[in-house]
Formats: structure tokens, sequence, C-alpha cells
């Protein structure tokens, strides 16, 4: 039994009221006076006499009373049916063993095992256990047996892996393996650092079905300050050059309020630069590396920051491939937008290259498209026929086309030839006096993929004063957006082996305040990629990610008609062969390989710690226990009986309070009872 709200106990303390008042107060007899006869009652002896208790049989009902209500408004909670009396002796216990990337830090690990063997050794004869490891997921590393010799070993060989915390699917494990059966109770025993983490927005939640009793042992003081690196990001400088970017936070502690040391950046092991890094408490502070050459094959690259209380998060692996940029070709003419070439000049890996060609002339622009992935057009109505013609040409051969309005009208046959492939054609002027906003979007589409699921709401910000209004639009162009006036504002259609973006206002500041914001750059960048056809690879991955290992490490495709099997090493030398179809799981942070059955060449990712696990603040154990099983049984029992949803944790306090209100009857009763008619008592 325990009580929702011990404090309440505190009002046993007024058992004291009635002993004083039954040693204070006396029976007073009548005297006649005046007589000296009882002059000799004043005695030592009569004294003391009068000091003894009178009346027990009340005194005892006034002292039940106030403990009564003293219990009842601590709100007992009876568990596993104590209520009704069918509490067994014989015990089934999980014993859940927290073996995430926090429990390296310290000596966390061997307190977990050390606590989880005292659960085992404490079992009695007819008790039985099962032994649960957990991070992100939970296993169970025995049956139910009470078979210590199965039990000790599991125990003895629990280590802490890379994955991060999650209580849920150990605690519904845990409730899914303790089978309820007549004459036995269930316990879980938890056992980890309790990392807040680990439960969804850092709050426990119901994960014990009813009758389950849970006890909760933390293995962990305060949190240790923590510095780690939460991400990093690779930026073309230029045709030859990378930039290597490191984001640092830090979790400062008592003891270290502050931390400073060096950052290094290796490429396939060998220290390319070191930089002295001062980081900021509870925000991210940003460092640059000095440019690298773009390298002429994958390398594998790390930057690691000094080990401190949690080294598991100092060191951040990464990929950087030697592709080249996306060359796109600016067909705007002159004056050159300097808002578009200084977007495309900071694009992360693979970059993009900008070449400026010729507004007119077929010929002219054919041969600017040679070796071009994208072509951007700013103002087509610059563009005559034939330099249409060109670009329609360059579309059908799998080429790309981010194309923009302008001020200028396309003449009669330029406009005839961009119906032929285009998604649309540039009309009509459209002002906008209050600005125009963007409205209807199709948020999950590749363009809007770095605004997530806000995309409306960011973009919608946007002030557009003239756009054009696109008409001719064929059944099968896809409209990516409209205005709040519903004129369509991207339109995207396919034609041949390539793909066309048609956007209805401009790309240059004349119109609209998009080149200005902040949003601009992404929307450039994601429109060029798709555009090219280009799938977006991450440079890094996180520990609990399942990836396509074909894709995730660049592997070419096997011949025709064969199973394309992969073989796949871990960072500790763990090989896994997968087929085509199967998807690989990270579990450990560090450098996966695989290859092809038959090739020697092996292919990396770099896997890092998740990101949450670097949160090493902490939850109080009775805050888990209270929510995991009190919340849940409330629930269950709710839905199945209304009217009994409060038993058995709020039964016995009504109990209580009805037999305190007897007592007081009882009390009051006896209170009559012992006083003489006429004579305070």
């Amino acid at each position: 039994m325990s009580f929702l709200a011990p404090l309440f106990l505190l009002g046993t303390l007024l058992v004291a009221v009635p002993i004083v008042l039954h040693l204070t107060r006396r029976r007073r007899e009548p005297v006649p006076f005046p007589s000296f006869l009882l002059l000799q009652l004043t005695s030592a002896t009569a004294r003391f006499k009068r000091r003894r208790f009178r009346n027990i049989p009340l005194l005892i009902l006034r002292c039940l009373a106030l403990l009564l209500l003293a219990a009842a408004f601590a709100e007992p909670v009876l568990r596993g049916g104590a209520l009704a009396g069918g509490e067994g002796t014989a015990l089934d216990r999980a014993v859940l063993v927290d073996r995430s990337l926090s429990m390296t830090v310290g000596n966390r690990m061997a307190a977990a095992r050390e606590a989880a063997q005292e659960e085992v050794s404490g079992l009695g004869r007819e008790d039985r256990a099962i032994v649960v490891a957990f991070d992100g997921r939970a296993a169970a590393l025995t049956e139910l047996t009470g078979d210590r010799g199965t039990l000790a070993p599991a125990v003895a060989n629990l280590s802490a892996g890379g994955g991060g915390t999650s209580y849920a699917p150990a605690l519904g494990l845990a409730g899914r393996l303790l089978p309820g059966a007549a004459g036995r109770r269930r316990e879980v025993v938890l056992i980890s650092d309790l990392q807040r983490s680990g439960f969804e927005d850092g709050r426990p939640q119901p994960s014990l079905p009813p009758g389950v009793e849970l006890r909760v042992r933390q293995v962990s003081a305060g949190p240790p300050a923590n510095a780690w690196i939460a991400d990093v990001t690779v930026v073309s400088d230029g045709r030859e050059q990378l930039v290597v970017t490191a984001e640092v936070g830090f979790a400062p502690s008592p003891a270290t309020p502050e931390w400073s040391g060096e950052i290094e950046l290796s490429l396939s092991g060998r220290q390319v630069d070191r930089k002295t890094l001062t980081a900021a408490a509870d925000r991210m502070t940003t460092v640059r590396f000095d440019p690298v050459l773009r390298p002429s094959e994958p390398l594998a690259a790390e930057v690691r920051l000094p080990e401190d209380g949690f080294p598991g998060d100092d060191r951040f692996h990464l990929m950087i491939h030697p592709e080249a940029a996306i060359r796109v070709a600016d067909l705007g003419g002159s004056p050159p937008s300097v808002y578009v070439s200084e977007a495309l000049g900071v694009g992360v890996a693979p970059g993009f290259l900008l070449d400026r060609g010729p507004a007119r002339g077929e010929g002219a622009v054919r041969g600017a498209l040679e070796g071009v992935q994208v072509a951007l057009v700013r103002d087509p109505g610059r563009l005559d026929a034939g330099a249409i013609r060109a670009l329609g040409d360059f579309v059908e051969d799998g080429g790309g086309l981010v194309m923009a309005t302008g001020p200028r009208r396309l003449s009669r046959a330029a406009t005839e030839e961009l119906e032929r492939f285009a998604p649309a054609v540039p009309g009509g002027f459209v002002d906008r006096d209050p600005a125009g906003r963007l409205g209807d979007l199709a948020a999950r589409h590749p363009v809007f993929e770095p605004f997530g699921g806000e995309g409306s709401a960011v973009l919608g910000t946007l002030a557009f004063f003239r756009y054009r209004d696109l008409t001719g639009i064929p059944p099968d162009a896809a409209v990516l957006g409209r205005f709040d006036d519903g004129k369509p504002a991207m339109v995207e259609s396919e034609w041949g082996e390539g793909r066309t973006l048609l956007f209805a206002s401009s790309l240059d500041a004349e119109w609209t305040d998009l080149p200005r914001r902040a949003a601009f750059v992404p929307l450039l960048h994601r429109m060029v990629e798709f555009a090219a056809g280009h799938e977006r690879i991450p440079i890094a991955y996180r520990v609990g990610e399942s990836v396509d290992p074909a894709a995730a490490f660049r592997l070419a495709s096997g011949p025709a008609g064969e199973a394309e099997e992969v073989l796949a090493d871990s960072p500790s030398g763990e090989r896994t062969v997968l087929d085509g179809m199967d998807a690989l799981r990270l579990v450990e942070p560090g450098f996966y390989r695989a290859r092809r059955p038959g090739t020697a060449d092996f292919h990396q990712i770099g896997v890092n710690p998740p990101l949450a696990e670097s949160d090493l603040r902490t939850l109080d154990p009775a805050e888990v226990r209270i929510a995991a099983v009190a919340a849940a049984e409330g629930e269950a029992q709710a839905a199945a009986n209304p009217v009994a949803a409060d038993l058995p944790g709020r039964a016995a306090s009504w109990l209580l309070l009805a037999a305190f209100l007897l007592l007081l009857v009882s009390e009051a009763w006896a209170a009559n009872r012992s006083v003489a008619p006429g004579v305070p008592g």
C-alpha cells in the first residue's frame, strides 16, 4: 500500500491533543465549603492520581478518529487486488535494465548490473523473473523463470550500447510478458538513469496494465557538464572547395558552468584543422573550419571534441562525396541577378555552379546548355522562338528548367513553342495593393521539403505586388501553389525525360520581397534540385534509423534478374547479409561499411548518436512510478467500469471516512455516558 498525498499523514500528530486533554482535565467532585478536612487531598499522591488517564475507551475512540481522518486525506492506494484480499505471495518480476548511450556516463552501467543482480538474488523459492534490456527498443534476454543460473549470466553480460532511450516500449513489453495468474503478484523493476528525453515531451506516460506494480531504481546522480556536436554541414565554396561547419551545444553543471577547448576536423583519419572554441550554455555555438579541396573520391570525415563527462557524443562521423555541383545556365541575359547568384553560391553538397548564357539565338542557347543539368530563365520574354525551341529539346532530353515570369511579353511564335512543353504560359499582369500572399501549397512536394509541415505558415508571409496570370495549364500539369486570389503561383510538368517548374512571379526584387527573405535560398535550391532530378542523400545518419543500403551506401545495381544482396559491417565488425528488400537498422555510432557480393570495394556511411541522448537531465523516480502505474490503472479500470473507476486507488479513502464518521457517533455516545448529569466532563 502507498499514499497519493503522504504529507497529510502529518495530521496523525493531532493524536497528541486528546491525550493532553485527558491528562490535564479531571472530574470535579462536589466539595462542602467551608471545610478544612479536604486540605488533606492536596498531598503529592492526590495530585499524581489526578493526572492518570480516565475514560480510556473514550480516549481510544478520539485517537482512532484522528488517525482515520489523516489516513483518509492521504489517499491510500492498494495495489494488486489487495482491497479484495486476493493478492498472492508468489511473485513474477520483470527486471528492466537501461543500456542506452547515456548509461556509459561514469559507473552507471556497473551500478545497473549490480542492482539487477540484487533483484535476481532476492527471488523466493516460488518466484520467477525475466530480464529485459532496452534503449530505443526493448528485448527480453531470458524467459520468465525461477532459475537463477539463467538470470544471473544474462545480467552479468549487460553492456551499454549506442542507442537512444525510450521507456514506453520496455514498460509495454514487460506488461505483456508478465501473465496474470491467480495467486501471483506482478512487479516491474525499472533500473535506469531516468533520462528525461526517454519519455515523449519529457513527461512520463501510462505504460503498464492494471495490477502490475512498479519499482524504480535510479543509478545516477546529477547530470555532469556535457559538450556535444549537434550537427555538421558541408557547404560548397566555389568550384573546387568545401567548407565544413559544426554546431556545438553545452549543458553546464554547478561544478562546470563554462566550457572551452579545441575542436578538430579529420579527413580519412588525418587531422586537417583545429579551432579553439568557447561554448555558451544552453545555446548552439557555430564553428567554421578552413576550406578543404573537394575530394576526388569519398572521404570519411570526423569532427571531434575533447572527451568530457559524457564521451559518447563528442564525435561526429560523416562522409564527404566527390560529386560535382549541379551546373545551372542562367539564360536571363544582362544584368545578372545578384539574388540568384548569391543564393546558388551557398549551396550545400553537391552545390551549384552558375553559368551565364545568351538570351537570344537558338544556336547560342543550345551551346550554352551543353553539359548543364538545369536551365534558369528569369524572363522568358527575352527569348525568341528559336531559343524556346532549344529549351524544349533540352527538357525532352532529360534537362531541367526553372522559369520565372518577367516584364516582357513573349512573341506569338515563342508562345507556340512554349505551349509545346511548358506547364503554362505567362498571361496578363496582376497587380496587388495590398500585396498578395501564397495560400494553398502542396506541402509534401519536394520543393517545399525544407519548410516541413510549416510551409504554408513560412511562405504565406511573403509579399507579392505583381505576378502573371498563368494560362493554358494542361491536365497532366500539377499546380504546386496558389496565391490568395486563387491564381496559380507555381506549376510543374514533365516533358520527355525532363521536367519544368514555372513560377508566376519574379526571382528578383521588383515584384516581391521573396529574394530578401530567408526562405528564398532553400526554396531556390529545392527548385533547382527538383528540376535536375537530384536525390539528396544525407552526409550522416543517426542511430535508430533504418536505411535502404543501396541508396545510403550508393552501391551499383547488380545484374538484372539476380538478387541484389548487400554485405554490411557495423563499426564493431558485426556483419549483416541483406537481400534486395531488407533495410539496414543502424544500432551503433561510427562508420558502417557495405559492398556487393563478389566486389572488394566497400562504401561507407557515418552514423552518430541520437541527438536527444545528449540531454542528460533526469526525472524524479516517484514521478515515473505514479505516471506509469497509477494513471494506467485508473484509465483501464475507468474504461471497464466507470462506477468503480477510482478503485482500488481511492475506495479505501471513502471507507476510512465512513469509519471516521462512525467513530464520531460512537465518541459522542461514550462522552455522554461518561459525564455525570450536571457535571462538566
